[in-house]
């Protein structure tokens, strides 16, 4: 049976490398590939069904044309055809089908499906210089804390996410790469960005027609995060009230949220809801964000807004959408800047600015998220807290995220721009 499996898995054995073309390079992989070429452990973790098998098989490609077919293992220890192997028979079993010569690449997608792997990657790195490894999950407390006392200095880990709106766009043949582009194809840019807020940036559900289609798939993501990344993983009892809270949550994307209320709702106690929004946050289902302080103490005294990994999902389990466009524009505002440094919310008497971003110990953007500026009590409320935290962060400019507004405005010495979402996202 393991036999068989690896064969299944690396069809390039047998020359053929059919499931390698027609692969479209993800945004990471000139961030990648440098990596691949060094000894470290190359770790890629992210939300299930993200895209990491792709990066692989991307990886794999690029060997090939250099490697031997013999040289190159990759195995899915999703299938259950390897639910008794270990990840040393695993090594062993190719060595003996194949005998490679010179340096292996080992590709193990989904490795938390196997206890103890840190300590197996640990003796073969120290041990055989010749093995190269790329391995995958979907829990960053695995491929972060767990492993870190057996492979500190020993690997690199990358981050993957559903494809932000400039991948999808090269999905669809548009390169947003001058500005004669941009406004060639704006208002089919306008078009695509409804269709990426309703039906999100997983790879399949983009490349899919059929939007029942695409509802139906994204409904067995959520139902897959949850049953194998979290419930299985965390050893889950109160599967019920879970799966209740993540359906709150992903619904609510962007109110604020507080473990206390939450608990009452589904009579749990705030300190098991607070485990739960943590499993959430380690399976990258749903993200907390807290309150602006230098003071750790005083962030959790607010309550925290909650973001969706991927609005897709949150479309597929609400029959609100239109009603919810400026929360859904929030979430894909929020996804965005997540990329680029830690993220916060401000709040000051009435003033409140949806997103304070922070690169190490500097506060260095401050955005706010409104899809309607034309009502002009919401524009004074807008602006008037913009301004606010640029004087109390002493930042010169600030952002203002709308749905098709663009230009700038000054207020004495302070700029607010505004930048409509479909341009900003492909800044």
């Amino acid at each position: 049976m393991l036999r068989d499996a690896l064969e299944f898995w690396n069809p390039w054995w047998r020359g053929d490398t059919r499931s390698l073309k027609g692969l479209v390079d993800r945004a990471c992989i000139d961030e990648v590939r440098p990596w691949f070429a060094r000894k470290e452990i190359l770790v890629i973790t992210g939300v299930r069904r993200s895209g990491k098998s792709s990066v692989m098989q991307l990886l794999i490609r690029e060997c090939l044309a250099t490697a031997t077919a013999g040289q190159v293992l990759y195995i899915n220890l999703d299938d259950l055809a390897l639910e008794e192997a270990t990840v040393q028979e695993i090594i062993e079993e190719h060595e003996r089908l194949m005998a490679p010569s010179g340096k292996r690449y080992i590709f193990l997608d989904e490795l938390q499906r196997k206890p103890g792997w840190e300590r197996w990657l640990k003796r073969y790195y120290d041990g055989s210089p010749d093995m190269k490894f790329v391995v995958s999950g979907s829990n960053s407390s695995l491929l972060m804390t767990e492993y870190s006392t057996y492979l500190t200095g020993r690997e690199t880990s990358f981050v993957l996410f559903p494809l932000d709106f400039r991948e999808f766009v090269h999905f669809h043949g548009i390169v947003p790469d001058s500005e004669i582009a941009l406004v060639s194809n704006r208002l089919r840019l306008q078009r695509l960005l409804e269709e990426y807020i309703r039906y999100g940036g997983f790879p399949e559900v983009v490349l899919e027609e059929d939007p029942a289609t695409k509802t139906g798939i994204l409904k067995g993501y959520l139902s897959a995060i949850l049953a194998h990344d979290v419930m299985a993983r965390f050893e889950v009892r109160e599967k019920g009230k879970l799966e209740r809270l993540a359906t709150f949550l992903t619904t609510n994307v962007g109110k604020e949220v507080g473990t206390k209320s939450l608990g009452r709702m589904l009579d749990l106690n705030s300190s098991t809801v607070q485990e739960y929004l943590d499993h959430f946050r380690d399976a990258y289902l749903l993200f907390q964000v807290n309150h602006f302080s230098y003071s750790l103490k005083a962030q959790y005294t607010y309550p925290r807004k909650v973001y969706c990994v991927d609005t897709g999902l949150r479309n597929a389990v609400s029959f609100r959408f239109s009603e919810d466009a400026g929360r859904l524009m929030e979430n894909v505002v929020f996804l965005k800047l997540m990329r680029t440094g830690a993220v916060y919310y401000w709040r000051e008497g009435t003033a409140e600015v949806d997103f304070v971003v922070q690169q190490g110990l500097e506060v260095t953007r401050l955005v706010q998220s409104c899809y309607d500026l034309s009502d002009p009590k919401v524009r004074k409320r807008e602006e008037a807290a913009l301004v606010k935290a640029m004087v109390h962060f002493k930042l010169g400019m600030g952002t203002i995220v709308t749905w098709d507004e663009e230009g700038e405005r000054k207020e004495g010495d302070l700029v607010i721009r505004y930048r409509p979402l479909w341009r900003w996202l492909l800044e």
